[in-house]
């Protein structure tokens, strides 16, 4: 049967975006810590774009003299602002604050946080081992397994036959990673979590140890009297024994996760002023960023090759729009901070139990952005508050309708009137959902019991039953 070729048209509709938008969006969902190393990166592929980590003061930065258009201190590298007039106001922008109130804020400079993550931080570990290069491939894969937690999760022997190796072999590696700090990392759960930590301390014959290793059940179930029958031990060494358990980590990687970026640095930092609270930008350790006056010049110099002129030309178009996408990321990502502040006020002054309900639509609408920006630029960014550092998608918070008074009320308060009820209970006679609506609808607060529920599941609070103390 003879083929047939046969030429048809179609017609298709692409969207495609200029690479200037493209980048702009990039850079705008971009938090402060990956903005140092995407500038870092792009500083080295391109040399029109200078970056200067010295952050020295904007006056030291000024655009050159006429002397300066020729002669040998032409190669002297120094930022100044290029010759259109939005990189002239990028540069100048946003210093209407008092020179003494801009001064750095040496408080934040002791609470930032630079840790690494979990994963860095065990195959750190795991590259300190004196093992076999097979041993550190099912290493890597085990660390890779690792959850939120610190838990290795899936089946061990799924992971052996990807990695074309036997079952002993994974087991053998995981029993190196589980002696890693943090202890527990590794366990494949809750009970061999506790008993890996208890053996870093060298308990592994106590009491604790036994309960976890053969009555794992009454522990959880908090039933004391039968855990005393069922080892032979006194009420009051049992006690002793389950509060050391108690004081165990059951989540090791908190420290690493800590529900933000592996290197907190807030993008935004909440001022008090006199009568008000202001968010300024945290560009403290922000590189200033601009065009290389010998590169510049060079350009509009005449006598410059054909060649190297249209090199020169593409490159400070390319930085160009680098330096106008960091303009309009700052931009837009402070007057978000700003709106969230002022429309969150409370929050500011009585913390996350305060939240309003808000929507990122209700935000967009009045800075006159898109929502779909709001939301990108929202993306990883963090805010310094008197109650710690919030991610910018913690400020927002969705309405539970209350037909007490027949008002809204945000989820997040929701959780934190259930968090205190809970913190506030009597632990031999925990309350339970029900008795939760109850405790809730006197505080005017009406909600359904399966809320309830899905409230307490995500802040990961055990039943009452579960939470209760028996003697």
């Amino acid at each position: 049967m003879a083929l047939q070729h046969k030429q048809s048209t179609q017609q298709q509709q692409r969207l495609l975006m200029a690479p200037n938008i493209t980048l702009a969006l990039e850079v705008l969902r971009m938090h402060a810590m990956e903005l140092q190393a995407f500038l870092q990166q792009q500083a080295q592929e391109n040399p029109l774009l200078e970056v200067d980590e010295s952050n020295q003061d904007e006056e030291s930065v000024s655009a050159p003299s006429e002397s300066e258009s020729d002669g040998p201190r032409q190669e002297e590298k120094t930022p100044i602002s290029g010759d259109e007039e939005w990189l002239s106001h990028w540069q100048t922008g946003g210093s209407e604050e008092d020179p003494e109130e801009g001064e750095p804020n040496r408080r934040l400079e002791q609470r930032l946080v630079q840790p690494q993550s979990l994963h860095e931080s065990i195959l750190v570990q795991l590259g300190c081992q004196s093992i076999s290069d097979e041993q550190h491939r099912i290493g890597a894969a085990i660390i890779e397994t690792l959850n939120e937690h610190g838990y290795c999760e899936g089946s061990l022997e799924e992971l052996a036959a990807q990695l074309g190796v036997t079952l002993p072999q994974v087991e053998a590696v995981l029993r190196i990673v589980q002696r890693f700090d943090p202890p527990g990392v590794g366990a494949r759960d809750l009970r061999e979590c506790l008993m890996l930590q208890l053996e870093q301390q060298n308990a592994c014959g106590g009491l604790a140890y036994r309960i976890l290793r053969d009555h794992f059940p009454l522990f959880v179930q908090h039933r004391l009297s039968a855990l005393a029958s069922a080892v032979g031990a006194s009420l009051p060494d049992i006690e002793q024994a389950y509060e050391c358990l108690t004081r165990l980590n059951p989540k090791p990687a908190r420290l690493f996760t800590n529900d933000l970026p592996p290197t907190v640095v807030p993008d935004l930092v909440i001022q008090r002023r006199d009568r008000h609270y202001d968010v300024e930008l945290n560009d403290q350790n922000m590189p200033h960023v601009g065009i290389n006056r010998a590169y510049r010049l060079m350009l509009k110099n005449p006598r410059t090759p054909e060649d190297a002129r249209e090199f020169l030309l593409k490159k400070f178009r390319q930085a160009s729009w680098i330096i106008k996408a960091i303009d309009e990321r700052n931009a837009t990502v402070l007057a978000i901070g700003r709106c969230l502040i002022s429309l969150q006020r409370e929050f500011v002054e009585h913390g996350s139990k305060a939240l309003k309900p808000l929507t990122q639509a209700q935000v967009a609408g009045l800075i006159g952005r898109h929502p779909s920006t709001v939301s990108r630029a929202i993306a990883g960014k963090t805010i310094d508050t008197p109650y710690g550092i919030f991610r910018l998608e913690q400020l927002f918070a969705s309405s539970v309708p209350q037909t007490t008074e027949g008002r809204d009320v945000s989820d997040a308060t929701i959780k934190a009137e259930i968090e205190q009820l809970i913190e506030e209970e009597d632990s031999h006679h925990p309350l339970s959902d029900d008795a939760l609506v109850k405790r809730l609808s006197q505080r005017n607060i009406s909600v359904a019991r399966r809320t309830i529920a899905k409230y307490r599941t995500s802040l990961k609070i055990l039943p009452g039953h579960l939470r209760r103390r028996r003697l």
